[in-house]
């Protein structure tokens, strides 16, 4: 039996996850095919964002949309699937030195400033914290996290729930491709979509785009003594060289590293320590490492996603390339291709993979 829908979509990674969910709200059926285990990208990441680029303190590309259109959908999935994965937490800054602290205060009057704290806390975790002579520090605002894991574990119920998952591998060979349509084994659709993540790079149709892979690995420690002083970690990240993230339970995940030659998802003994000897710069109290994860990021080499229409196959697509902001790039991208494909609007010419024909 032919069952025919008007999207077939490849991985149920963060973005084939959101697109899958964006076309179901505009009416659209889909089915997703997805052999779990793949790529662990999405499922292993912190889910950090952050509207701020920290080096030099400006407004990260297209926060104001990005931060807006995200925060809309995460509230209304965590509604639809009755869960808790979307957190709102403050950022702390930490001011080692008063220069660093003088530009914080200049920048936060500039454009992007409505980002960052105009307070100035004193005493900060200095029996706990290394290196902040003053104690000094301020708080990036509109930052949080996204249980990743638990996001995409909550949708994947859903979909199997509403026969919407083809739970496999995706047999290329088994695409058969016509100038309006698009067939995989017993079903038909108007397009397929390949949201593969890193794997999109051995992808026969779309292997021409410019990958450039980044390997992450990420650390959970146990940290008892920090949550014990009176500031509610439960809505605060340090960043300080590496980030530290409350999950709750004295749990948290620090990361992260960026490999460009060694592209396995094996977790290595040099991460491992890297991020060790990061933490212990940070940190005066002991911490115990209880979990080390690796993954690949699907980074384009103008740090910009790939999203469009095969330039030879119009019932092919690609939405990939989300790299390390995918939490707040995809939802306002899915939306956007959307509009791309059901009502003719253009893509942001810097998303477009027509910029690489």
């Amino acid at each position: 039996m032919i069952t025919h829908v008007n999207y077939i979509i490849v991985g149920q990674g963060l973005a084939g996850t959101i697109l899958a969910q964006t076309l179901i709200k505009q009416g659209k059926s889909i089915v997703i095919i997805d052999k779990q285990g793949l790529s662990n990208a999405s499922r292993i990441a912190a889910g950090l964002y952050n509207p701020v680029v920290f080096k030099r303190l400006v407004k990260s590309w297209m926060a104001d949309e990005l931060v807006s259109f995200m925060n809309g959908f995460y509230t209304e999935a965590e509604q639809l699937l009755n869960e808790k994965f979307y957190f709102k937490k403050q950022i702390v800054k930490l001011f080692s030195e008063e220069q660093e602290k003088a530009l914080w205060l200049k920048k936060s009057n500039e454009d992007g400033g409505k980002y960052l704290s105009k307070t100035i806390e004193n005493n900060f975790l200095t029996d706990i914290i290394h290196n902040v002579p003053t104690g000094e520090s301020s708080e990036v605002i509109d930052a949080g996290n996204l249980n990743t894991g638990l996001f995409l574990d909550a949708f994947r119920s859903y979909f199997k729930k509403n026969d919407q998952l083809l739970e496999e591998k995706l047999d290329y060979d088994k695409i058969t491709i016509s100038e309006n349509s698009v067939s995989y084994k017993n079903f038909t659709a108007d397009k397929l979509v390949f949201c593969e993540g890193y794997k999109g790079q051995d992808n026969p149709y779309f292997k021409w785009l410019p990958f450039k892979l980044t390997k992450g690995e990420i650390i959970t420690v146990k940290i008892p003594l920090l949550s014990q002083k009176e500031t509610d970690w439960s809505e605060k990240v340090i960043n300080k060289g590496v980030f530290i993230l409350p999950v709750g339970n004295n749990i948290y995940k620090v990361g992260s590293t960026y490999e460009w030659s060694d592209l396995t998802e094996q977790p290595t003994e040099k991460g491992r320590a890297y991020l060790i000897e990061k933490l212990e710069k940070i940190l005066k109290v002991p911490f115990e490492v209880i979990d080390h994860l690796a993954g690949i990021r699907p980074t384009v080499n103008d740090r910009r996603p790939l999203i469009g229409i095969h330039p030879e196959h119009p019932a092919l697509a690609v939405f990939n390339g989300m790299g390390t902001k995918g939490v707040m790039l995809v939802p306002y991208f899915a939306n956007q291709f959307f509009d791309f494909l059901e009502n003719n609007m253009p893509l942001d010419k810097e998303v477009d993979i027509a910029r690489f024909k």
